[in-house]
């Protein structure tokens, strides 16, 4: 069914229907690509910024304590909740993750979260009979 906001969105650019070969040759390396649009308020017509991210697994390191920190709480949510956007996501990575991002700990709350992750990956061993690193805990 199409409708007025329908028409006026942008060609999305990773699902046109082009051949699997043209599409990672022409796409190679990207991880995804962000449009943003803005318009200033004295203005009618707005402004589109399009940037392509690229894969780059280096990246993470050269991010924020915050940031990596913040990473590794979301990959330890989607381990306790076995997202299925978990990928190739382990206890062990989000630990280092964490212990790498702690950072100026005032609080202690940071140190805390590394011990959880810790926990969780032995309750997962436990709950297993082969030590599995991706081994889920069921949260209810």
């Amino acid at each position: 069914e199409k409708n007025e906001f329908y028409e006026k969105v942008d060609a999305l650019k990773y699902q046109q229907e082009v051949k699997p070969t043209n599409w990672a040759a022409k796409h190679a390396g990207e991880l995804m690509n962000i449009k943003f649009r803005y318009k200033n308020p004295t203005e009618l017509v707005s402004k589109l910024i399009e940037h392509a991210v690229l894969e780059n697994t280096g990246l993470i390191r050269s991010t924020s304590t915050n940031f990596r920190f913040a990473a590794a709480v979301a990959q330890f949510g989607m381990l306790l909740r076995n997202s299925e956007f978990k990928q190739s996501s382990s206890y062990a990575s989000a630990l280092q993750l964490a212990k790498d991002a702690i950072g100026r700990d005032v609080e202690g709350y940071r140190n805390e979260f590394v011990q959880l992750i810790k926990n969780a990956q032995l309750l997962a061993t436990k709950n297993n009979s082969s030590p599995d690193d991706n081994a889920v805990i069921i949260v209810r």
